[in-house]
């Protein structure tokens, strides 16, 4: 029964430990950017209502880098303009407390502002890819705390020997008397594992907020899209300047040229970005020489072209991708 109890107060110190640890490093930070978000959304809601601010990008971006220093971090890891935007205007319509005349005329400050935000910065929605350098650094922080909980948990159990352990005659019984010790430290180093995860999982929906993420994602996705360029061998510039405009690709497809702007969105963006992405690929092609424009999205988002009125720009899902470019291919 010693041994029992010797084990489960072991365990018990080292979970606690390790939880202590996490709070204090991991947790703390989340905790700074959660308030950091909250912090700048409040500012900026503030303002709207009761000063009638008209936003601006260059102001909302200052806000954010000096909240970010305020609370001590990296302004990528926060919300980015267009999040605390839209987040703002989603408040205001559905805010019952507001009077009609208020709220038009709320979401008319708000909207253009959301309008003008540069395409070439705008958030590609929410993704759930972590920097590497960061996630390498988180994984050998938990490891470093998994490792000490366990072994403080494992002296702890040893402590519980107390006098015992010098009273133990033969090597034998000294052995059994240390297996409660190493229990513990394998038992808990399972404990804090299977707890790290679990909290990882719950926790996951706050790197969804982080622009630098965004930015990662977007990037592998390019170079997805331009995988299938390659494979096709379709001659293709990136990012080739094209007057004061800078698509992502710029392809020959059978003799045609394609501009292709890929964003990464995991869930359908709200309409005021669709249309402005719909109205830059649209400035494309007045540009001349340029015979269709795509944008490129990770899923489908069907009958755009026509909710929209857009013409010769089409939305087409990744899937989708290299069977649309060997029809253009084909129909050459």
């Amino acid at each position: 029964m010693d041994g029992y109890i010797q084990t489960l107060v072991g365990i018990m110190v080292s979970v606690a430990l390790f939880l202590i640890g996490y709070r204090q490093t991991i947790g703390a930070r989340r905790e700074r950017i959660k308030s950091a978000n909250q912090s700048i959304y409040k500012a900026l809601l503030r303002r709207v209502v009761l000063e009638e601010y008209t936003p601006k990008s260059d102001d909302v971006n200052r806000l954010i880098n000096g909240k970010a220093q305020e609370f001590k971090v990296n302004p990528g890891d926060l919300s980015s303009e267009e999040q605390f935007l839209t987040q703002i205007f989603a408040g205001i319509f559905d805010n019952d407390f507001i009077t009609q005349d208020q709220r038009v005329a709320i979401e008319g400050r708000i909207t253009p502002a959301l309008n003008h935000i540069p395409v070439d910065s705008q958030d590609d929605g929410v993704t759930a890819v972590a920097n590497p350098d960061k996630r390498r650094a988180r994984v050998l922080l938990l490891s470093v705390l998994a490792v000490l909980a366990s072994i403080m948990g494992a002296l702890a159990s040893l402590v519980l020997l107390g006098d015992r352990f010098t009273e133990f005659d033969t090597r034998g019984e000294t052995v059994n008397a240390l297996i409660p010790v190493f229990t513990v430290f394998i038992a808990s180093m399972v404990s804090v594992i299977a707890i790290s995860v679990v909290k990882r999982a719950r926790e996951r929906p706050d790197d969804l907020l982080s622009r630098s993420n965004a930015m990662i994602d977007g990037a592998q996705f390019e170079h997805q899209v331009a995988a299938i360029l390659t494979k096709l061998r379709l001659p293709f510039q990136i990012e080739p300047r094209l007057g004061p405009l800078r698509p992502d690709f710029l392809a020959d497809v059978g003799g045609k040229h394609v501009a292709i702007e890929v964003k990464s969105w995991r869930t359908p963006p709200p309409m005021a970005l669709i249309s402005r992405t719909a109205r830059y690929m649209q400035e494309l092609l007045k540009l001349g020489g340029i015979e269709h424009a795509i944008v490129v999205t990770r899923g489908r988002l069907p009958g755009l072209e026509r909710r929209l009125n857009i013409d010769k720009v089409q939305f087409v899902a990744y899937r989708d991708l290299e069977g649309w470019l060997k029809l253009q291919i084909s129909g050459a």
